[in-house]
């Protein structure tokens, strides 16, 4: 019974998702459903997935089913707390407390293997972080170019990419498009961009 209220339920909402993605003209930011399937179309073999701002979890755990293991950081001590209860007993995902900017200088020399990037950790109202640095986009990846010769296959897809004009936001400054493109093209990533997100990958 509670299989099929899930089915349900799961139905019904893709139903109102799409509804809702119909009534904007299918305009960006496209329904969270649709921006996984986007991770889940990118997902290297065997990889580990490193998640900035790990939320309510829903992203995590469609990750843990298809990833050797996730990292998800989650600097918000309320949303860690209540993600650690949910992945308490899911032996592939591992929380960080933390931000970014604080975490990645230790956890990426540590990772090994194919890589897969999914930078939503942002300031975005609500629950969410708000630090001394709401947009840490390229902090992240000048710390994930310096390890990019490690890794033999790497995907990394930032979102929210209609707020990459270089102008100040409601939740703060976002770098232009320009500053992604270069990046990618710097370190050998081919890029292309699919609703709302930016994909970079090799391999």
């Amino acid at each position: 019974m509670r299989a099929l209220i899930d089915s349900t339920l799961g139905a019904w909402r893709l139903w109102r998702d799409a509804l809702e993605w119909r009534s904007r003209g299918f305009a960006a930011p496209s329904p969270d459903r649709i921006k996984r399937a986007v991770l889940l179309r990118h997902h290297l073999s065997d990889a580990t997935w490193v998640e900035t701002g790990t939320y309510r979890g829903e992203t995590t755990a469609v990750l843990a089913r298809v990833a050797r293991h996730v990292v998800s950081l989650e600097p918000e001590p309320a949303l860690y707390e209540a993600a650690r209860q949910r992945f308490a007993n899911t032996p592939n995902v591992e929380l960080v407390n933390a931000t970014s900017e604080a975490a990645f200088p230790t956890l990426l020399p540590r990772l090994e293997g194919s890589l897969c990037f999914w930078l939503d950790g942002h300031f975005s109202g609500g629950p969410t972080f708000k630090g001394p640095n709401d947009t840490p986009i390229l902090q992240e990846l000048e710390q994930i170019a310096a390890q990019l010769p490690r890794w033999p296959q790497v995907a990394v897809l930032v979102d929210d990419l209609r707020l990459f004009t270089g102008q100040v936001h409601a939740y703060g400054p976002y770098p232009p498009l320009g500053t992604l493109v270069q990046w990618a093209e710097r370190h050998a990533l081919a890029w292309h961009i699919e609703h709302d997100i930016f994909v970079a990958r090799r391999g």
